[in-house]
């Protein structure tokens, strides 16, 4: 018998041309305001290492406020509705940056607050957004999808850099920002155009929201692999948001980058990101899934220790170090997201995919990212900028080889096949 969510028709090639489209255009000005909000409260509200660390922070604070019930909701409602309002609260939220400006009000605690905002309603989108692309794609299509969308993020964050720095010279950091508003505009407009049906409402199960949270955890622990990539996404998340917290004022300030040239860097990253989404699918089928996944996360931490490491060698190399530093972090980096988030795709059934997905972000952004920007800060203003990067680089090396180093994660060869594994444990 044919359920009424399998009835419907899938891979519409129209339906996902307008989310390659949409989503693309507004990754573009995402990656102007992650440069311009940084350089724009250290260059004009005076923000140091704690502050820019209390900024990266507010964007992922509010997963730890709301973000469990998120995925309920999302699981109860129809996913579309809260891709759309997310994107108009965004654009709003944006906007009023510029004015606050040009008013003379805008102070870094009132940035903060907007950010968290911004932030806030990021958080709808992006557990929202993983849970309602299984219900256009499917199988193989729906992986080349996630590629095709990770290539395209790191493409946009290749040009938004250079268009930021050219912007923030031009007119400003926070007149900036108006680009980005105007592509969350784009991103509403593919999004609402979209025709494919998602299946209708499930009947209320008549279970408490705390109920439904624990099926979603459920969900996550009782799946071995799922489980173990979820714990160090936590560990990366801390790792990685120290390095980016201090990142952009490291280089503004201990290493004397322009903004321009902290732009190129950004794009560097961006295009070796670009290169791994296109290699991820090829790279799982002929290293392996298991193997793919823990020699990658251990390589991305060795690779991070490049810079603090420039911070110390001879001005004219800093440039050289931290651009390799980021073009190979960023290839690194999605040669490991894009499978990952294809086998929790598919190793989850539909009905709990957005409490899943709420429970892995409010783990490794919640309490990952805001950790990782927080204490990022507190390093960086105790000791110095580099140690906090080197503390950064520690973590994310040693953590994976003591993770996935043991047991038989490694001779796992396929997303099927870990999917497989999962759902074998999970029903016994």
């Amino acid at each position: 018998m044919t359920s009424a969510s399998t009835a419907i028709k899938k891979n519409d090639p129209r339906d996902l041309r307008l989310v390659t489209a949409g989503q693309g255009i507004s990754m573009v000005g995402t990656a102007i305001s992650d440069l311009a909000i940084p350089i724009m409260a250290v260059d004009l509200l005076g923000a140091n290492s704690f502050g820019t660390g209390l900024l990266g922070a507010a964007t992922t604070v509010g997963y730890l406020v709301f973000g469990l019930q998120a995925g309920v909701w999302i699981d109860r409602l129809p996913r579309r509705q809260f891709l759309l309002a997310a994107d108009v609260v965004r654009a709003l939220l944006l906007l009023a940056i510029p004015a606050l400006f040009a008013l003379n009000l805008l102070t870094l605690p009132l940035l903060i607050v907007l950010q968290i905002g911004i932030g806030s309603a990021s958080i709808f989108f992006n557990l929202a957004w993983p849970a309602y692309l299984p219900r256009l794609a499917t199988g193989d299509i729906l992986l080349k999808l996630n590629a095709r969308l990770a290539l395209l993020g790191e493409i946009s964050g290749f040009l938004g850099p250079g268009i930021a720095g050219a912007l923030i010279g031009i007119v400003k950091a926070p007149f900036a920002l108006v680009a980005d508003a105007f592509t969350f505009l784009v991103s509403y407009i593919s999004l609402a155009a979209i025709k494919t049906p998602e299946p209708p409402r499930a009947k209320h199960s008549g279970l408490t929201v705390t109920q439904e949270l624990r099926d979603g955890l459920r969900a996550v622990w009782q799946r071995p692999t799922l489980r173990l990539i979820t714990l160090e996404a936590i560990n990366g998340n801390i790792a990685f948001s120290i390095m980016i917290g201090q990142s952009v004022i490291y280089q503004r300030l201990d290493l004397g980058f322009e903004p321009a040239l902290i732009g190129a860097v950004a794009s560097i990253g961006f295009l070796g990101g670009a290169i791994g989404s296109i290699l991820a699918p090829r790279a799982v089928k002929r290293i392996g899934f298991g193997r793919l996944l823990f020699w990658d996360a251990v390589l991305f931490g060795c690779v991070e220790f490049l810079l603090p490491l420039a911070g110390i060698a001879p001005r004219a190399f800093a440039f050289p170090i931290v651009a390799v530093n980021y073009f190979i972090g960023g290839f690194l980096l999605l040669l490991y997201v894009v499978p990952a988030t294809a086998f929790r795709q598919q190793v989850v059934p539909d009905r709990l995919l957005g409490r899943v997905m709420s429970v892995n972000r409010v783990a490794t952004w919640g309490f990952g990212a805001t950790f990782g920007f927080f204490i990022g800060g507190v390093i960086a203003e105790a000791t110095s900028r580099p140690v906090a990067l080197l503390v950064s680089a520690v973590i994310q090396t040693t953590v994976p080889l003591l993770m996935f180093g043991f047991g038989s994660f490694r001779s796992i060869k396929t997303i099927e096949e870990a999917v497989a594994l999962d759902n074998k444990k999970h029903a016994h």
